[in-house]
């Protein structure tokens, strides 16, 4: 599974590196060579194994009725959205100008393995929404500590 925070840097291609942790999260004979990313929700980027990403869609998206509005706006966001990205040699990935717009993700970069996928934001953003203080203490209380 996917864990962890990590912060590579976007070059001046618009290329992160995927953290070799990450790509073996699977295990030494499933390393990863290609994401599906997609709109993140609360501005990020989200990142998926294709059989996780597949899973994702047959479970969560087709299901959707076609006849409600917010249903195709959310197939819209979320399949509109995505792209395939072979990684590189050196275990980069592209993110297309229009994810890079979205997520407002400059060189300072914040990714985070989360289970299933992985998020990766703009560092800056990322602060806003990274728990402390009260929230924090809410969380624990929430979790039974």
């Amino acid at each position: 599974m996917f864990m962890g925070e990590y912060r590579p840097t976007l070059d001046e291609k618009c290329r992160v590196a995927i953290p070799i942790k990450l790509r073996k999260a699977f295990g030494e004979d499933n390393i990863i060579h290609k994401l599906i990313i997609t709109h993140g929700f609360d501005k990020c980027v989200m990142a998926f194994r294709e059989v996780d990403w597949k899973e994702f869609v047959e479970t969560k998206l087709v299901p959707l009725s076609q006849a409600d509005p917010m249903n195709r706006m959310r197939i819209r966001f979320l399949l509109g959205g995505a792209t395939e990205c072979e990684l590189d040699k050196q275990g980069r990935i592209l993110i297309p100008d229009y994810l890079l717009e979205y997520a407002q993700i400059g060189k300072d970069v914040v990714m985070l393995g989360l289970y299933n996928r992985i998020e990766i934001w703009s560092a800056e953003i990322y602060k806003q929404y990274k728990p402390d203080g009260e929230a924090l203490n809410q969380f624990a209380h929430d979790l039974g500590f």
